[in-house]
Order: C-alpha cells, then sequence, then structure tokens
C-alpha cells in the first residue's frame, strides 16, 4: 500500500511540475525524495503497540537521521527537505512538533541566508505541489490536468446574446499583450468576455479575482453552464492547526478546487497566497503559468491595490503570469499607476468608456440626512410598485436600516444581503432576488451589489462611497434605458464612526460629495461628466499621497526579510496583522459556534453536522460531506479569529464569539446591532 501511495504522489507530481512548466529537470529530483521518504514513520513498528499512533511526520524524519538519508550528499539542502517531510500536515511555521526537532529550525536561520530570493521561493513552491501530489493519492482522486480550450467560439457561449458590434470590440482583448487593462462601461460584459484576452496565451490555468462572494456565486452559475467541469469556486477556511488525520477532509476541498481550469475567487485570497498566510505553499504554486483577471480593480482600497502590484512585481517573470486589469469607472490616475508599476504599454490599454457620453440613465439628489431617516419614503415607494434598492457602506448601517423598515412594510418583500451570510441563507437570497425580478420589493445591500449583479432597479437610495463607487452602484439603476427624466438615485451624507474600520478614506467622500452636489438634478447632461470632473479633481499627485498614507500604515519590509520566503506568517505576527485588519478586506470562512446562532432550527443543523465525521470514509462520501460543511461556512474578517475562541480538536473552523451573533435574517453581526 505504502509503495503504492509513493509511486502515485511521484507521478502526479511530475504531471503538476510539467503543468507549471518553469521547473528544471533537479527540481524533479527534489519532489522525488519528498515523495519517497515523507510516510516512512508510518512502519514505524511501535506503532504495533499503540491504539491510537503519534503522527507520522516526527518518525519519518527519525528514520531519515538514523539511515542517514541524504540529499546528494548536500546537507544544505537535506536539512530543508528534512523540515519539508516534518511539516508536511502543518504550516512552514517555526514550530515543530517535538521539541528534540528544534534544531531543525536553528540549522534553517543559518542556512537560509545563504539562498537567493528565487531559490527559497522554488523551494516552497515544490513542496506547494509535492503536498497536492500528495492529498490527490490520499484522496483517491482522479487527476485531470487538461486545461480548457479558450477561443471565441467558447466565449460566445458565455456570453450568450452576443451584441455583434460590441463583439467587434471584446474581440480586441486577444491583441493586448501578457499585461493589459479594459476600461468598458458598465453593460459591456467584460468579466464574461475577458476570457478572450487568453486566446493564444497557451494559458493552463486562469483565475478570475472578483470583489465579493456574490459576484463570483453568480458568475460560477454563468461560467458552469459554458465549462460544466471545469470551474470552480474557492475560499480560504479559516487555518488553524489541527491533527494530521482531520487535515485530510481541508486538504480535499482545496485539492477539489486546485484541479479546475478555470478557478473564481477573490483578490484577498490570492493576496494572502503571497503574504504566506497559513498553509500558502499549496496555494501560493497554482499561481505559476497562470493567468489572472483582476476585475473592478478601483474597487480595492490603497493598500490592497499597493500589495498587489508589489507582489506582482515581485513574481511576474519568474512566475510568468498573464494578467488583466479590468474597470467600468478606472480612474485616469489609476491607470497611470497600473501603467507606470507594472511597464504596461499604452497598445495594451483598451478604453471604452466613451459610451457613457451617450447615456443619462439616473438623476439623483443629495441629502445631507443620514439614509436611515428616509425608510418611511423607500416602504411607500415599494407600495406604489417599485423595485428599490438599498445601498450602506456598512454592513451595521445595512442591518439597521433593515430594522426600521420591516416595522414599515411586509418582511417578504424585503431581502437584506451582505457579505457575512451561511452559504446556505446567501444562497436563498440571491435566489430570491431573481425570483422578485418583475415584482416590487426592496433590496437592502452593501457593496456586493455593486458588481457582477446583472440586476436593474427602478429606485436607488444609497449612501455616498467614492465616485467609481457611485458610478457602479448607478449602473444598477435603469440598467437598460439611455436617459431618464425624473429623479430615480437619492443620496445621503453616510456616517462614519471609526475610520480605521471604514471601507473608505473620509476624503474621497467629501471629494465625491462634492463633484455630486454639482452635477445633482438636471445639472449632468451625462454620466461621462462624472468620470471626467472626478478626473480633473482628482490628480495623480493625489492619488499617491493616498497610496503613501496606506502604506504607512504597515511594514512592507516585513515581506522582505531573509524568512520572508520560506517561513509562513502567523495571525498572531503583529506585523501582518497591521495589514489584516486594514478596513477589513481580508476574510477568513468559518462555521459560527452553535452558541451564537439565535434560530433554534439553524443552530439545531450545525450541531447535527458538526457531530457527524467523514474522515474514515471514501472520497465521494467526503466530498458530498464537505458540501454540507460548506453550508454552514461565513466570510469573516480574519483579524475578527484572533480575539475569538476557536474549538480545539476539529477539523473544521468552529469559532465562538462573545460579542456576535448569528440569525439567519441578518447574518452575522454585532450583538448590539440587533
Amino acid at each position: 500500500m505504502l509503495i503504492d501511495h509513493i509511486e502515485e504522489v511521484k507521478q502526479i507530481a511530475r504531471d503538476l511540475l510539467r503543468l507549471s512548466n518553469n521547473f528544471s529537470d533537479f527540481n524533479l529530483e527534489l519532489l522525488d525524495y519528498l515523495a519517497e521518504y515523507h510516510d516512512y514513520g508510518k512502519l514505524c513498528k511501535k506503532w504495533d503497540l499503540i491504539d491510537n499512533p503519534p503522527p507520522h511526520s516526527p518518525w519519518s524524519v527519525q528514520w531519515l537521521l538514523e539511515n542517514s538519508k541524504k540529499f546528494k550528499d548536500n546537507d544544505k539542502l537535506t536539512y530543508v527537505l528534512w523540515y519539508f517531510i516534518l511539516k508536511h500536515h502543518s504550516k512552514l511555521s517555526e514550530t515543530v512538533p517535538l521539541q528534540e526537532y528544534k534544531v531543525f529550525i536553528e540549522i534553517l536561520r543559518k542556512l537560509l541566508p545563504e539562498y537567493a530570493t528565487e531559490e527559497k521561493i522554488n523551494l516552497v513552491d515544490i513542496f506547494g505541489l509535492f503536498k497536492i501530489a500528495d492529498v490527490l493519492s490520499a484522496s483517491n482522486k482522479q487527476l485531470r490536468l487538461n486545461s480548457l480550450t479558450i477561443n471565441e467560439e467558447s466565449v460566445r457561449k458565455i456570453i450568450g446574446e452576443v451584441d455583434e458590434n460590441r463583439w467587434i470590440q471584446q474581440r480586441n482583448l486577444q491583441q493586448i499583450g501578457n499585461i493589459g487593462i479594459l476600461r468598458a462601461y458598465t453593460g459591456w460584459g467584460k468579466t464574461s468576455a475577458s476570457l478572450l484576452f487568453f486566446c493564444h496565451k497557451n494559458t493552463p490555468k486562469i483565475f478570475y479575482l472578483l470583489p465579493t462572494i456574490t459576484a463570483i456565486n453568480k458568475f460560477h452559475k454563468k461560467l458552469s453552464a459554458a465549462f460544466p467541469h471545469g470551474v470552480s469556486r474557492y475560499f480560504y477556511f479559516y487555518d488553524a492547526e489541527i491533527s494530521e488525520d482531520d487535515d485530510r477532509l481541508n486538504e480535499l476541498y482545496f485539492a477539489k478546487n486546485f484541479l479546475s481550469s478555470i478557478v473564481i475567487t477573490t483578490i484577498d485570497q490570492f493576496l494572502l497566497s503571497f503574504m504566506q498566510y497559513g498553509k500558502y505553499h499549496t496555494k501560493r504554486v497554482m499561481f505559476r503559468n497562470a493567468g489572472l483577471i483582476f476585475d473592478e480593480i478601483h474597487l480595492l482600497n490603497p493598500l490592497m491595490l499597493s500589495l498587489t502590484t508589489y507582489f506582482l512585481r515581485k513574481y511576474l517573470e519568474l512566475y510568468k503570469v498573464k494578467a488583466l486589469f479590468m474597470s467600468a469607472t478606472l480612474p485616469r490616475a489609476l491607470s497611470r499607476y497600473l501603467m507606470e508599476e507594472l511597464n504596461v504599454k499604452e497598445n495594451n490599454f483598451l478604453d471604452y468608456s466613451g459610451e457613457y457620453y451617450k447615456l443619462k440613465r439616473v438623476k439623483f439628489v443629495y441629502s445631507s440626512n443620514y439614509i436611515e431617516n428616509s425608510v418611511n419614503e423607500i416602504a411607500e415607494q415599494c407600495k406604489k410598485g417599485n423595485k428599490v434598492l438599498v445601498i450602506a457602506n456598512t454592513i451595521p448601517k445595512a442591518v439597521a436600516i433593515y430594522k426600521k423598515i420591516v416595522e414599515c412594510m411586509p418582511q417578504e418583500r424585503i431581502i437584506l444581503l451582505h457579505s457575512r451570510f451561511m452559504h446556505k441563507d446567501r444562497r436563498e437570497k440571491e435566489q430570491e432576488i431573481d425570483v422578485k425580478d418583475k415584482t416590487p420589493h426592496v433590496f437592502i445591500s452593501t457593496q456586493i451589489s455593486e458588481v457582477s449583479l446583472d440586476i436593474s432597479y427602478n429606485l436607488l437610495f444609497s449612501e455616498v462611497s467614492p465616485l467609481p463607487s457611485m458610478i457602479q452602484r448607478f449602473g444598477r439603476v435603469n440598467r437598460y434605458g439611455k436617459n431618464v427624466s425624473h429623479t430615480n438615485v437619492f443620496l445621503y451624507q453616510p456616517e462614519i464612526k471609526n475610520e480605521l474600520y471604514y471601507p473608505y478614506e473620509p476624503q474621497e467622500i467629501q471629494l465625491a460629495i462634492k463633484i455630486l452636489k454639482e452635477l445633482e438634478g438636471d445639472k449632468m447632461k451625462s454620466e461621462g461628466e462624472l468620470l471626467e470632473i472626478f478626473d480633473s479633481e482628482y490628480s495623480f499627485n493625489r492619488f499617491i499621497n493616498d497610496m503613501q498614507k496606506a502604506q504607512s500604515k504597515i511594514d512592507l519590509e516585513a515581506f522582505e526579510e531573509a524568512f520572508s520566503f520560506f517561513f509562513c506568517f502567523d495571525i498572531d505576527d503583529d506585523r501582518l496583522m497591521r495589514v489584516l485588519q486594514y478596513r477589513e478586506a481580508f476574510n477568513v470562512l468559518i462555521i459560527p459556534h452553535p452558541e451564537c446562532i439565535i434560530n433554534e432550527d439553524v443552530r439545531g443543523y450545525v450541531e447535527r453536522l458538526l457531530s457527524q465525521s467523514a474522515n474514515s470514509k471514501g472520497y465521494e462520501i467526503k466530498r458530498k460531506f464537505l458540501a454540507k460543511i460548506k453550508n454552514i461556512l461565513v466570510p469573516v474578517p480574519i483579524w475578527w479569529i484572533r480575539n475569538a475562541e476557536i474549538q480545539k480538536n476539529s477539523p473544521y473552523p468552529i469559532v465562538r464569539f462573545e460579542d456576535k451573533v448569528y440569525n439567519k435574517s441578518t447574518g452575522l453581526v454585532e450583538k448590539y446591532d440587533l
């Protein structure tokens, strides 16, 4: 059995290595060594007398030590490989399972500075490929590595009903080089058409990096219709240290998604991989020789944008990635920044935003009041037969509006959706939006409704956000019209209680209010004026100052240290936390502890599910059980985990909060928000 597993790991690893396409033959020898010896500890004779055998990783290393099985008599590499075997079911941290193996950390601290950055990256990525091969073999998962064929015919299938005039523009995506930028008006179809960018680029894996989970779910459904077995969604579990046996279930979730040729995820998951959080070694290597689509790049806060360009500069040449940046409202300052930071040529920038000058789909008015003071008007407009979209800048504000409006109208005509719902409850709400498409209702949301949702409402009530974001929100009203004569957008002063956790900088909002006041009512002649005035007000120097201000909040040098491309960062590392706390931008999936769940039916369902185990079952049973677990996962900011209670001895990321509760109507929120 063990020899079969070893040979299978070697074969899968070779296939993965070939897919990555930019490793040397020497790396194949490293892979073979790891595959050969990683499980030798399972042969330890002492286990015969033990009911609950200890983790096998240290025993594997012990066998290598006792038998002096060095790698090519290379002491330096041997210690690195032994460390990998010791940690092959955990993170690449400086914590080791047994005190006697702490010497490995001391040795590595002396050896790693002798390696060039590229060598350390390659070593960790080789380990990542080995781990993926190990998971696939242990899961008895049939490996399929054939990439999808991306051509005009397959993309037309995704788009569906093709506008032939627009198709002429969309086909130009094929002419862009390996790094490109696309600016196109809302409704142009850039998310669906963007695959044209990869025609003729020989890209085996493609990552869509979308802004929200709701956007991911909607696009996944559409893309899967065209490629039934080639698309997956990927999010992070909270990555706790757990037993080797329990680790199999979490690894299975990752491996299942790794096999897909197209992976849809969020940009924070991309950044977490390169920031070396958790088991980054199995995630970062995925991006070698891959294609990246950054959708709605303007929505990135200054820190995330800075990190994105920082890591791309570091890895572009080594990883040979192809990247397309897209936005419906790309500010001139941002496009210049991307072009200068990533050396994008003028002919690799497609701009189809001129259509905005032909459109005036919204007519808006601004009020200095808070939006919750208008709930009676919102309810009244719905009663008159309108579909009303309400967008708040934060989840607490959206919940506050929901609580007030349920007092004014029937609850069945109200939908509240934000990012912190269980997957099963989110899916029900997304389906409800589709079902109510032709009937009057009120949809209350946050930024998640700005992007990749093909929705159109009669009226919009919204807090003011930065202007590029406001233009996205405008695109959800009268979406398929050309002009409007009556007021259909009502804007309100946002309430900023804590700047540190607020999603936008106050000065961004003040600039938006200034511009919107100038164009409210009949003053705006076309939507193009919004972008034009914003570009004139928001200079490149001002943009750079905002970037520098964000960068000053973190220690970028932490990622330049000698060990930063080898060991992983942990959530308890203050340097990492300064990044993760910034505007709640980085999220992981957790399961709220049953004690935090208000609804009895939901709490009972979660308790019954968590009481079951699938570790001893076959692959298909595990896969189906994991799908059920996925249904109860909730995205939360990573920094929330630091002050919460993590349930120990569980293969699942169960988190108990003292100050937060889950309700299927309002999601996971602070107790005082209910």
